[in-house]
């Protein structure tokens, strides 16, 4: 890959053509290179519960909510290792191709849980929203959200 080093399509991952974000984890300069932030928020069903996860990469922080004031707050610094598994899940998962509304089957239920996920990984920003009584929702979304989960569960942030 030294030819590569100073190229914004170098990866080892390599196999989607499409995707031209640094995923190697040696390239200590990739923090710097590619802005890479989230937002993944639940909200609803019958006991009218609310979750936000958010990362960004200039801060460097996952910071977590079960407010809608946001009063409720929690927020840790995480490692370089999730940050980059994230990317990976990510990318791996074509999240950047998945359409931007999967709509509930009915739109007035009063179990209905609303998911949104908005990611940017440099100059690439995709926002999908689903239900929990979505139909053909594709499972790489619930990938990327289980991975998201696991790390704020792993840094303890909710």
């Amino acid at each position: 890959m030294a030819d590569n080093n100073n190229s914004s399509s170098s990866g080892q991952e390599g196999e989607g053509g499409g995707a031209r974000i640094e995923v190697s984890s040696s390239n200590k300069g990739d923090n710097d290179n590619y802005y890479f932030s989230f937002k993944y928020t639940e909200s609803g069903g019958l006991t009218a519960r609310y979750l936000l996860i958010s990362f960004d990469s200039n801060t460097n922080t996952l910071t977590s909510s079960t407010d809608i004031s946001g009063s409720n707050l929690s927020q840790k610094t995480i490692s370089d290792s999730d940050k980059q598994e994230l990317k990976e899940t990510i990318i791996q998962n074509n999240f950047f191709e998945s359409k931007a509304d999967y709509p509930p089957d009915k739109e007035d239920d009063p179990s209905l849980v609303a998911y949104s996920l908005a990611i940017t990984i440099g100059d690439k920003t995709h926002t999908t929203a689903w239900t929990n009584t979505s139909k053909e929702m594709p499972d790489t979304i619930s990938k990327i959200v289980d991975a998201i989960r696991r790390i704020t569960a792993k840094e303890k942030v909710v």
